[in-house]
C-alpha cells in the first residue's frame, strides 16, 4: 500500500543512520564549506559538498592493529556512465588499486543498450573477471504479481505479498492524493544477487557465516553530484567504497573522461526499462527515440493498474498516477503544471548507488 507519515518518518529515519558519512563529521565538514564560500549556498549542496569533503580512500586493519588489505575488491556494475567510467578507468591503470572481480546485476528488464555495453565492457576488461548475475526477470514477476492465476496462492496474497515490488505509484480512481509503494527491487534484483555470487567467490557455502577475518571491499559508481547516495554496507564483512568520490569526479567529468580518451565508447542510463524513478526527460527520450522500450513500459503499466488486491487504489509507473501511454511528453514541458520541474529531486536517493549508474 502507499506510505503512511509514521512509515516514512521511519524510512527517513533509518536512511539517516544508514548514511555513510557521521553526523559530526558532516557538521564539521559543512563548517569548512560555509567558512570557504563567498555567497550563499542551499542546504542540499551543502550536504553534498560536506560529504565529498568527508570521503577519503578507506583503510584496514587487524586485530593486532597492523595495516591489511581486504580480501577481495569487487566493482558493482551498473553498466551507466559512472560505473563504467570506473571500470574502464581501472582497466587503463587509473586507479589506485583494481578490482578482483566486476559483477552486474541482470533485472531482466534493461534497455538493450545497456546490453550491449556489457558485451562491450566483457570484450574491453581484462584486468578481472566481469561476472552476470540474476535473480530473475522483473517485468515478467510483476506481471504475474498484478495477475494472478484464479484459485492460486498467489491470488490470496496483496501485490506487495507477491513480488519485491518497485516503487509503483498508488491512486484511487477520480484523483486524490498519489501514494508510492515501497521499493523493495533493487535490495532483491541487485544486491541479494551480487552478495549471494561475493560468498560464492570467497567459497562461503549456503548457509554458512562468512570466516572470521575475510573483508569485502565493494566499489561502488556514485559520482560527486551524488554523493547523499552513499550508504554503509549492512553486512560485517562487506564495506563499501566510492572511488569517483576519493576522486572527486562528477558525471560531467566521467562524461568528459569519455571525450577525452576517445577510445570506448559513451554508455547511456542505466535502469529497468519502466523504472518508476524515470524523470520527465527519460520517458520523453524512450518515446521519441526507443519506441519498442516506450510500449514495453507503456504495455506493463496497463497490466499492473489493479494489482493490489482488495482496494480501489490503482498502480501506475508514472507519479501523474496517469496511464504511461496517455502522457505526450514531446510537448513543452509536457508536466510543468503538475510538477514544475523535470528532474524530480525527491528521488535522488533512489536505489542505493546499484541502479543508474
Amino acid at each position: 500500500m502507499s506510505i503512511n507519515k509514521e512509515t516514512r518518518k521511519k524510512r527517513l529515519e533509518n536512511k539517516k543512520n544508514s548514511f555513510a558519512i557521521n553526523p559530526e563529521q558532516m557538521e564539521f565538514e559543512r563548517r569548512k564549506v560555509l567558512e570557504q564560500m563567498s555567497t550563499k549556498i542551499d542546504r542540499k549542496k551543502l550536504n553534498n559538498m560536506a560529504a565529498v569533503a568527508a570521503t577519503k580512500e578507506p583503510e584496514y586493519f587487524d586485530e593486532e592493529g597492523n595495516k591489511r588489505e581486504p580480501t577481495m575488491r569487487i566493482l558493482s556494475l551498473g553498466a551507466g556512465v559512472q560505473s563504467s567510467c570506473l571500470a574502464l578507468m581501472a582497466q587503463e591503470g587509473l586507479t589506485k588499486h583494481k578490482p578482483d572481480y566486476m559483477i552486474f546485476a541482470d533485472t531482466g528488464w534493461e534497455p538493450k543498450f545497456v546490453y550491449e555495453h556489457v558485451e562491450y565492457l566483457k570484450k574491453a576488461i581484462t584486468i578481472c573477471p566481469l561476472i552476470t548475475v540474476e535473480r530473475g526477470n522483473i517485468r515478467e514477476d510483476l506481471i504475474k504479481a498484478a495477475n494472478p492465476e484464479p484459485g492460486s496462492r498467489e491470488e490470496e496474497k496483496s501485490f506487495a505479498g507477491r513480488v519485491p515490488n518497485p516503487p509503483l505509484f498508488a491512486a484511487r480512481p477520480g484523483g486524490g492524493k498519489v501514494g508510492m509503494l515501497y521499493r523493495q527491487c533493487t535490495h532483491d534484483y541487485k544486491v541479494i544477487p551480487i552478495q549471494k555470487k561475493i560468498r560464492e567467490l570467497l567459497g562461503i557455502k549456503p548457509r554458512h557465516r562468512v570466516k572470521k577475518g575475510q573483508l569485502v571491499e565493494q566499489w561502488i559508481g556514485i559520482s560527486t553530484d551524488e554523493a547523499m547516495r552513499m550508504k554503509n554496507a549492512r553486512l560485517p564483512w562487506l564495506t563499501s567504497r566510492w572511488p569517483l568520490i576519493e576522486m572527486k569526479m562528477s558525471r560531467m567529468d566521467c562524461l568528459q573522461w569519455y571525450r577525452d580518451i576517445k577510445k570506448h565508447p559513451m554508455p547511456g542510463k542505466s535502469s529497468c526499462i519502466g523504472c518508476p524513478y524515470h524523470h520527465n526527460d527519460q520517458w520523453k527520450n524512450m518515446q521519441k527515440n526507443y519506441p519498442e522500450d516506450w510500449e514495453d513500459a507503456c504495455d506493463l503499466d496497463d497490466k499492473i493498474r489493479h494489482g493490489l488486491k482488495n482496494t480501489e487504489t490503482e498502480l501506475f509507473l508514472h507519479k501523474s498516477a496517469k496511464p504511461l501511454r496517455s502522457i505526450d511528453f514531446q510537448a513543452p514541458n509536457p508536466q510543468a503544471s503538475l510538477f514544475g520541474e523535470t528532474f524530480d529531486e525527491e528521488f535522488a536517493d533512489e536505489c542505493e548507488g546499484l541502479c543508474g549508474v
